[in-house]
């Protein structure tokens, strides 16, 4: 073997590390293997079912260059049966080395002969060398055409040539089918995701879209950033990454109580129990005014006590924020009793109804609002029992940490802004405006985007979030039509 020789096996040996890129790798592949035998002529097929597809064509006397770099193939596929040689390469796992096509009975070359008479073309020798790993699985073909001598004259392939060629396509077999399982592996993990991520939006209305949403917003994002001379830009796989934090950053949400996710007001399942009371009040009145237990007057008064009682209760259950008017009403309410049964003396509302009704904010009561907080927790101990591996560490940090603040006042760690990657800070804007802006919450109305952004920049004042990527996402325009434009 020559030192050109040698250093084209090194450089393929170097490319089939490093391409990512599985056309140029085969390109590379036929291109080398035509310089090493010096011929004119090359084809590297892939097996798909029954027949071997074209995937790199090249003739170098007639200027064709068909697939990979060169564009679209326009020869169909060769059927997989011996009356083809380059497919007897495959069949018989063996190479194949014809000194003269026209003389040779030993394979059908009306093939090659066909396309001879159709383009002028003459074939005279021919390497048939198939791609087989190390599993024994051949997965494609080189055909090599017309080796050439030093003044250009065609000759028989060299049989010095034929061991570093079938070594050549060995390897080349073997990196393309360890592409070909991760293709398959990436395929497999991002239709998990993607069933995750249904299956976190679809189990409660309340959170339809919120995934989705968030994945868009993020992408458009991205895409907007890498436009920018900003010092921060996403690269693709760092953007595939963010993307499936995104995705799966809601998955503890899974083992989260369907009454909690959907509670859309203060009292829930007791709002019908406190009526029910009322009503039962409002009647035991009559009846004690009946027996002459007690006057009109006084009956009048309590039937009244109850009217309000209700107003009050409709107000408040429902109510965005609690006021310290409504909260002393609520107390003076919780002051009330009657008689339930002879010599049972029983408060209007119950301790847990009256905890309800005193949320401040919300509808979630502090042990409610622990457990839904909880879920953070939760997606990260799910997501640290996959086998991510080195290149998706950080999806399990991503999606573990996006209720923390910089100042540390977020859950469930409370961490500070010193241990907060720009990623973490971006995911957690894009949730908080995707949860305000939502469309689908039925416990509130959708915000306006204005407004919202009003608000994550009083956290940004606050120094809960980063005021500079909020500034970047507002500009972004992520969120609307224009954030999917072109232009920066």
């Amino acid at each position: 073997m020559n030192k050109d020789t040698l250093q084209k096996v090194l450089d393929i040996g170097i490319a089939l590390s490093k391409e990512k890129d599985i056309d140029c790798l085969m390109e590379q592949i036929l291109n080398a293997a035509m310089d090493i035998t010096r011929c004119d002529g090359g084809t590297l097929y892939i097996i798909n079912g029954n027949m071997l597809e074209f995937k790199i064509m090249i003739t170098k006397s007639r200027g064709i260059h068909q697939g990979g770099s060169g564009g679209e193939i326009t020869m169909p596929p060769v059927p997989l049966s011996g009356e083809n040689v380059c497919a007897c390469g495959v069949l018989y796992h063996n190479l194949i080395n014809i000194p003269s096509v026209y003389i040779s009975e030993a394979y059908d070359f009306s093939g090659p002969k066909k396309y001879d008479a159709i383009t002028g073309y003459q074939t005279k020798t021919m390497m048939v060398v198939p791609m087989e790993d190390d599993k024994g699985e051949v997965i494609g073909v080189i055909q090599l055409i017309n080796a050439l001598d030093e003044e250009g004259n065609v000759i028989a392939f060299k049989e010095e040539y034929e061991q570093i060629i079938l070594s050549m396509a060995s390897q080349a077999a073997i990196c393309l089918m360890n592409r070909k399982y991760a293709q398959q592996i990436q395929k497999m993990l991002d239709s998990f995701v993607q069933v995750m991520t249904t299956a976190i939006d679809e189990r409660t209305p309340c959170t339809a879209n919120h995934t989705r949403n968030m994945a868009v917003y993020a992408e458009q994002f991205i895409d907007w950033l890498n436009r920018q001379d900003l010092g921060w830009t996403f690269d693709e796989k760092e953007k595939y990454v963010f993307l499936m934090s995104v995705r799966l950053h809601d998955i503890g949400k899974l083992i989260t109580p369907l009454e909690i996710m959907d509670k859309k007001d203060r009292l829930s399942d007791n709002y019908p129990k406190i009526m029910d009371r009322l009503e039962k009040i409002s009647l035991l009145t009559k009846i004690a005014r009946l027996e002459g237990k007690i006057g009109e007057a006084e009956e009048a008064d309590c039937q009244k006590r109850v009217c309000e009682a209700k107003e009050l209760i409709d107000r408040v259950n429902t109510a965005g924020f609690l006021t310290e008017e409504l909260e002393n009403q609520v107390y003076k309410l919780a002051s009330f009793t009657y008689e339930a049964e002879p010599g049972m003396i029983c408060p209007w509302i119950t301790k847990e109804e009256l905890e309800q009704l005193l949320i401040r904010k919300g509808t979630l009561t502090d042990k409610e609002r622990k457990i839904m907080q909880d879920h953070v927790e939760m997606t990260r101990r799910m997501l640290e029992q996959m086998e991510f591996g080195e290149d998706y560490k950080d999806v399990v940090t991503f999606a573990s940490q996006h209720h923390e603040r910089l100042n540390g006042s977020g859950y469930p760690r409370g961490i500070r802004a010193d241990e907060t990657s720009r990623e973490v800070r971006l995911l957690v804007i894009i949730d908080v405006f995707e949860a305000l802006t939502a469309r689908d919450r039925p416990y509130k109305n959708p915000m306006p985007e204005e407004k919202a952004l009003g608000i994550l920049y009083r956290m940004a004042e606050n120094g809960e979030i980063d005021m500079e990527i909020l500034r970047w996402f507002e500009a972004s325009q992520a969120w609307t039509e224009r954030g999917k434009g072109t232009e920066g």
